[in-house]
């Protein structure tokens, strides 16, 4: 059986990500054997001085360099947070070969040991980069102030722990792969702050020409998870958001084995939000991520989305 090389960035998250690609892939494959390929993208040198995502590339600041080293034969696949990866702009050569089963895809709430959520008081401080959480948290929490707040999680919460925050908001699914549900403060359910598009889903990249590897990741594709994944990026691209726009989102499966897709889009204060869940008989993901779409832009969605793009984005 083959050797393959893992890319990964280096935080303790990416590296947990990729060692249960690996570890799943040994379990399918008798006698395969893996290595992890380190990587440092310039999302991660740019959190480190807590610079500019945007004027970095974006979400895909994270994966560029990792995707790279596929590309040139230095790794076999490279694993990524889904939520990660962007939609508007894809490279021809690479393609999302297989996911692991989704985990939990909602976010969670991390406050100050013995300090409840519920009990935080008017502004406090609220660490978040995304402009999603911004949204809602400006929606359903208006006395608490969001701050801009980049890191990896145990860099959030290191300086959560150290008072430049009262609270910080993340995934419950990294929350968990790092073994940290214990400092969980409160679970948020996605009607009050709906999740990110492609949340909770750990992806496998490999190169459109590697069939031999393609057919190794197949042995452990979550068919279901992929096929949701393949609804929510669709969403995206439709409404041609990216990681600065306020657009949240899931599609599950439902126990009559349909689809069924939950979105909305956001202003950045908070003040406007559209809303759209709608089912779709079967499983046709591009179908239902259309009508999902046609129903948010219907309701104004492609003014909040521009209203929110950085000011050299919108011209």
């Amino acid at each position: 059986m083959p050797h393959l090389r893992i890319a990964t960035r280096p935080s303790r998250m990416a590296q947990t990500q990729a060692r249960l690609v690996g570890d799943a892939l040994v379990r399918a494959h008798a006698g395969l054997t893996y290595e992890l390929v380190l990587v440092q993208s310039s999302g991660d040198k740019s959190q480190a001085w807590n610079g500019n995502l945007h004027q970095d590339g974006g979400k895909g600041a994270f994966i560029k360099e990792v995707e790279q080293a596929v590309l040139a034969h230095q790794a076999d696949i490279a694993v990524h947070s889904m939520k990660d990866v962007p939609t508007d702009v894809e490279h021809p050569e690479l393609m999302i070969a297989a996911v692991l089963p989704r985990d939990d895809r909602r976010d969670v709430a991390i406050c100050k040991v013995g300090q409840a959520f519920e009990a935080l008081p008017a502004g406090a401080k609220v660490g978040t980069s995304s402009v999603r959480r911004q949204a809602q948290l400006r929606r359903y929490f208006p006395h608490l102030e969001p701050v801009h707040f980049r890191g990896n999680a145990d860099t959030r919460l290191e300086k959560l722990d150290r008072g430049e925050v009262d609270c910080i908001l993340l995934a419950k699914s990294g929350v968990d792969r790092l073994g940290l549900m214990g400092r969980i403060t409160v679970v948020f359910e996605p009607d009050i702050v709906m999740p990110a598009c492609q949340q909770g889903v750990v992806g496998i990249q490999c190169l459109t020409s590697a069939t031999a590897v393609q057919e190794l990741v197949a042995a452990i594709n979550h068919a279901p998870t992929m096929t949701c994944l393949q609804a929510e990026r669709a969403l995206l691209k439709l409404l041609q958001g990216n990681c600065f726009s306020p657009i949240a989102g899931y599609c599950e499966i439902t126990k009559g084995n349909n689809l069924r897709m939950q979105a909305l889009v956001a202003s950045l204060n908070g003040q406007q939000l559209v809303r759209s869940r709608l089912k779709h008989e079967g499983q046709q993901p591009e179908a239902l991520a259309r009508a999902v779409a046609d129903d948010l832009l219907a309701q104004g969605a492609a003014a909040l989305i521009a209203a929110a793009a950085p000011l050299d984005e919108a011209g």
